[in-house]
């Protein structure tokens, strides 16, 4: 069966005029974009088939809610006359790109901005639609030196070693699309506009001729090496070696991808809800009272624990009543015997490793249809000062997810793939 395959792609750096926030690092850091390091891009990549349509979009930004994605999934879909489902918007998490979604303290949303990265993403599907051609599929999995650590516990495992490649060839060029997992944040607490070291790699790709599309993988507790030596200390140095080494492992899939011969696609997408821990309201004002103290040198930090706290007494009953958050997506994708699997948070990187003893050719995209906040494994719960189990909820949910949390999304994920 053969398998068609368009590119496009759109420029999405920000005006500094607009005097737009940057987003994460940090509570209420006013960190306005001052330079443009590297543009921001978003890429395209339409796939069709004879009975099928699918549009893979990669965004170099944080993250988006669930909402805004949900529009921009159904306004594509509408256009191209396919189901919503077959629409997958990611993004690479860059922290050094415009605050494109409400996340308490991380600064505001720039109405004006958003509405013109929403035309530019309509815009690259058509250009990926005009470019279609028909294309030979390869698929590679490389086990590389790892760029990144895992922060929670401060070494090299558990981490994520596979970069998964495919590598679409066509008469005209190559198409890559990669997979990775370490958080784009070797820059810190910078006012520069940059795609960390994903828009290093892309740009490598891109130099040699061929075109390539990024995708962020489960990378939730992993980050950049350089972090492991001074935190938030990253140059523009450090972002070209990271993209450097990445790239050059992508373009192993030229001479060792194994070929897809039968590239049917197909797309399975279930909305989950996920339960959230409630704590009676004593406890949730001891909890800020305890995290005002942690943060006593810290006003910012004590401003953000005042606010979260506002929000939860505010919301407390509601949520008490219905401990969730609903119409979470999960979407699968399959290319031949290639599986996708897309979640909308910031997925911990074992989440990948257990899925992929069973479903070794897998690739997994993190940031994807939405951000809902991290999703950690159980072992996170047990400390309490855990950022991604306790502090982050609070920029996202008000809450922390159940303790079980690790099950539901496994179990769900399993059960999309077994039925691609």
């Amino acid at each position: 069966m053969s398998l068609s395959v368009g590119y496009g792609e759109s420029i999405i750096t920000p005006s500094l005029s607009l005097n737009i926030d940057l987003t994460g690092y940090g509570f209420y850091l006013e960190r306005k974009g001052e330079n443009v390091l590297s543009d921001l891009k978003v890429r395209t990549l339409y796939l069709e088939d004879s009975a099928h349509k699918i549009i893979l979009l990669s965004c170099d930004l944080i993250g988006f809610s669930i909402e805004f994605a949900d529009i921009l999934r159904k306004e594509i879909a509408e256009r191209e006359g396919i189901d919503g489902k077959n629409v997958s918007i990611s993004c690479i998490h860059t922290h050094s790109g415009p605050t494109v979604q409400a996340l308490r303290g991380l600064g505001e949303v720039n109405e004006e901005y958003l509405n013109e990265v929403k035309e530019k993403i309509l815009s690259t599907v058509e250009y990926a639609k005009k470019d279609l051609r028909g294309s030979r599929v390869y698929y590679h999995s490389e086990i590389i030196e790892p760029i990144g650590f895992n922060r929670r516990l401060r070494r090299f495992e558990p981490i994520d070693p596979h970069l998964n490649i495919l590598l679409f060839k066509r008469d005209d060029r190559n198409i890559f699309l990669t997979n990775y997992a370490c958080h784009p944040v070797v820059l810190g607490r910078t006012k520069d506009v940059s795609a960390d070291w994903p828009g290093e790699l892309v740009r490598f790709i891109e130099n040699g001729g061929d075109s390539c599309i990024f995708f962020q993988g489960f990378c939730g507790d992993i980050d950049p090496v350089t972090n492991m030596n001074r935190w938030g200390e990253g140059t523009k140095g450090d972002i070209e070696l990271l993209g450097y080494i990445v790239a050059t492992r992508v373009l192993k899939a030229k001479k060792y991808g194994k070929e897809i011969k039968d590239t049917k696609v197909s797309v399975v997408e279930d909305r989950i809800k996920l339960p959230l821990q409630i704590p009676s309201e004593e406890e949730m004002k001891e909890d800020a009272r305890y995290w005002l103290e942690v943060y006593k040198e810290n006003r910012n930090a004590q401003r953000f624990i005042e606010e979260w706290l506002k929000e939860a007494e505010f919301s407390y009953e509601r949520l008490k009543e219905n401990p969730y958050i609903d119409n979470v997506p999960i979407q699968g994708i399959s290319i031949g015997e290639v599986k996708i699997i897309g979640i909308p948070g910031e997925v911990f990187c074992q989440y990948g490793l257990k899925l992929r003893e069973r479903y070794p050719m897998m690739l997994t995209f993190g940031y994807t249809n939405g951000l809902v906040g991290y999703i950690p494994v159980k072992d996170a719960y047990k400390n309490r000062e855990d950022y991604a189990a306790y502090i982050a909820p609070k920029i996202f949910n008000v809450f922390p997810f159940s303790l079980d949390i690790e099950d539901i999304i496994l179990n769900e994920a399993f059960k999309i793939l077994d039925r691609i």
